[in-house]
């Protein structure tokens, strides 16, 4: 009975060892597992080393071919088109035909303009024998019987003065009665009087002369301005009916022609643009204004032109506003020589910039910015529950210039850390992480 007793007991321990044992198993490989689990919910990341190395600024922006020089022709007058010779696009040589215009209207403007001119030219001739007159009636010859008028009232009023002296003499011995003397001194005060009106109307007469005379001078310059203006005016007229044939001022592009045949050209567009063949080529092209501030002129571009593919180079000349985006957008103009450019040909340019070198660069994906300032976050390693773990601790970090690619990092890291440079997950200080294979 012991012995059966005995026996139980041992199969009990046997039991409850076995039970224990795949009890802490279980706790284990459920342990296992939910590490495991855990291990595929946390955030994925790829980390690199800092490395020394040289920045370069690569810029980039859209444009259009522009010639540097254009030339136009704008008519005065209204004239109709009678015949096209060219089309947008074609080369054409200096003096080439491009076009005809009606110039019969302004062959009438002209002999209209030539009865006016001659009308003023006969005024004119009136105006020098006017002239002539006045300069004879302001003479002394002419103004010789007003001489005279004067003199004769001179040498009246002397004969009243002495007539009355004698009058009152004699009327003062009583030898002359008082009527006489009043009679005498009426007409010594008419004398005067015809003597002041003498004097007046030869003044008068010079006066009046000489008005006439500066009135006449302004005649006269006001109608030779006018006949010179006459002239300009037919000379204009001749000018432009002279173009019935509009030639090419040089050798180049047809880039626009603003009329077709039968339209009536004027003065608000002109008959077409060329551009200057010899002048050259620019692109121009809108980049942002922060990107512009590491461009100067003479960095080389590389241009892409749309139509065909075609890549050329170019060297930079200046720098400009854009007026479409101001305080957003530059404009970069870049000289190039090539050929069978036209312009308007749209196309990117792009322009590489050596910013210096670097001992520690880092992917401008691993650098972050918050109101800490800009951060990074280093790979670490620790111990776990079954075997070593990584996690990330956030560094801050003090950078300088960064190009399209790195950025170089002036403090914080050194380039023995791993540097989180990408995470399929958000990261923050101490985030327990897993390395993408």
């Amino acid at each position: 009975m012991n012995a059966l007793e005995e026996n139980e007991k041992t199969g009990r321990r046997r039991l409850m060892g076995k039970a224990t044992v795949i009890f802490l198993a279980v706790i284990l490989l459920l342990t296992f597992f939910s590490n495991s689990i855990n291990s595929f919910t946390l955030p994925k990341v790829t980390y690199e080393t800092a490395a020394s190395g040289a920045l370069i600024k690569e810029v980039s922006g859209t444009g259009k071919v522009e010639a540097k020089s254009f030339h136009d022709l704008y008519v005065k007058s209204s004239m109709k088109v009678t015949e096209i010779t060219v089309k947008v696009g074609d080369t054409v040589k200096q003096g080439q035909k491009l076009l005809t215009l009606d110039t019969s209207e302004l062959e009438n403007q002209i002999k209209d303009e030539q009865d006016k001119f001659a009308q003023l030219e006969l005024s004119l001739e009136k105006l020098l024998d006017t002239g002539e007159k006045l300069k004879e009636a302001g003479s002394p010859q002419s103004l010789l019987n007003l001489d005279k008028a004067v003199e004769l009232a001179r040498q009246s009023v002397e004969k009243a003065g002495r007539n009355y002296e004698d009058s009152k003499s004699l009327y003062e011995m009583g030898a002359a009665a008082a009527n006489e003397l009043a009679d005498a001194k009426t007409a010594c005060e008419n004398a005067n009087t015809e003597f002041e009106i003498a004097k007046n109307n030869r003044e008068k007469a010079l006066s009046d002369n000489k008005r006439d005379i500066e009135n006449n001078k302004r005649d006269i310059e006001t109608t030779r301005l006018n006949i010179s203006i006459a002239q300009r005016k037919i000379d204009e007229l001749r000018k432009q009916a002279g173009m019935s044939t509009v030639s090419a001022p040089c050798d180049g592009i047809i880039t626009e022609l603003y009329y077709s045949e039968g339209m009536t050209a004027n003065s608000s567009q002109p008959l077409y643009k060329i551009a200057d063949a010899k002048g050259g080529f620019q692109f121009t092209a809108a980049v942002d204004i922060s990107a512009a501030e590491y461009i100067e002129p003479g960095d080389e571009a590389e241009l892409t032109i749309s139509s065909g593919n075609r890549t050329i180079k170019g060297v930079v000349s200046q720098l400009k506003d854009n007026q479409q985006q101001m305080g957003v957008k530059k404009n970069v103009l870049i000289d190039i020589s090539a050929e069978d450019l036209m312009g308007g040909e749209s196309g990117t340019a792009n322009i590489k910039k050596g910013m210096g070198s670097y001992r520690t660069l880092v992917s401008n994906s691993a650098v972050g910015q918050d109101n800490d300032g800009n951060f990074v976050y280093v790979l670490k390693e620790r111990k776990g529950t079954l075997g070593n773990e990584f996690y990330v601790e956030k560094v801050i970090v003090n950078i300088g210039d960064s190009d399209n690619v790195k950025t170089a990092v002036l403090s914080g890291v050194t380039s023995a850390d791993k540097i989180v440079s990408d995470s399929d997950k958000p990261l923050s200080d101490g985030s327990r992480v897993r390395i993408a294979e």
